[in-house]
């Protein structure tokens, strides 16, 4: 069950790329991350009475201090996409977003079987030749520095997450969000940028905070069966990610990368027969 909820979180990530690339080519990246967030606030908010849990202070405060570092990563992320595109930028965010929170529920005692280890590293063995194939083209530097930073901001973001207890229901999914908002407001607002996208794209920006919130309520729940099989089904959005840039965006794709994509999926698989 964790591995399915790991990758219906990867689903939602590359269904929040497909309209929000969108928006940001329209407008300031952090104006669009006010209204990518504060919808995803609102629809965690919408489906506190709809999962079972109660209110947890401590966890809570997880969600709470997991905001930041999603926040922060997603800003990255999306600037790394204009940059570089998803060849680049998607591998190397799920590499880092995937590895340290696996390494993390191994130091917590969540110990997977062999088969899973296997598959994990053949994963993100894939992932690291999406990435390689990736590194030819425009602004690819500055889009890779983007990428690790925004991998490093998730990675610790979701590490947080992974001690969540099934008691507390979505709240701490509504707390992640309430900080990841009011981080970019107020950036936003420090930098004087303006506070919505234009007109014409602000439903695709809508769209992909409900989207970004649904990855957060499969992963969260995906926690509570299994850690280490739901954060390997996480890391595999690149996948959906290089998918949707390729047809939506046109974004190059070469050999390599296909088959570090086959692979990447293979490891996957492995990881749900565990």
């Amino acid at each position: 069950m964790g591995a399915l909820f790991g990758l219906l979180t990867s689903l939602s990530i590359g269904t929040s790329d497909l309209f929000g690339r969108r928006v940001v080519t329209r407008c300031h990246v952090l104006s669009a991350m006010i209204v990518f967030q504060g919808a995803a606030a609102l629809v965690a908010l919408a489906v506190l009475p709809f999962i079972p849990g109660s209110f947890a202070g401590d966890d809570f405060t997880r969600g709470l201090v997991s905001g930041f570092g999603l926040g922060a990563g997603l800003a990255l992320y999306y600037t790394s996409l204009d940059r570089a595109g998803s060849a680049v930028a998607a591998p190397i965010v799920a590499t880092l977003s995937a590895v340290i929170p696996f390494a993390y529920t191994a130091l917590r005692g969540h110990d997977p079987p062999l088969i899973g280890i296997i598959g994990a590293a053949a994963a993100f063995g894939g992932l690291g030749l999406v990435t390689a194939g990736g590194t030819r083209g425009k602004h690819v530097g500055a889009g890779t520095v983007w990428a690790t930073l925004s991998g490093l901001g998730y990675g610790i973001g979701l590490s947080v997450l992974v001690d969540l207890s099934e008691s507390s229901g979505a709240w701490p999914g509504f707390g992640q969000r309430l900080t990841s908002v009011g981080l970019m407001a107020a950036v936003v607002a420090a930098r004087g940028l303006p506070a919505l996208p234009p007109p014409d794209v602000l439903g695709f920006a809508f769209l992909t905070g409900v989207a970004s919130a649904a990855a957060t309520i499969f992963y969260i729940v995906g926690i509570w069966f299994d850690p280490p099989t739901t954060v390997v089904g996480a890391s595999m959005f690149p996948v959906m990610s290089v998918i949707v840039g390729r047809v939506a965006y046109q974004d190059s794709l070469n050999a390599r990368q296909s088959i570090g994509i086959v692979a990447a999926v293979a490891g996957v698989a492995a990881v749900v027969a565990a």
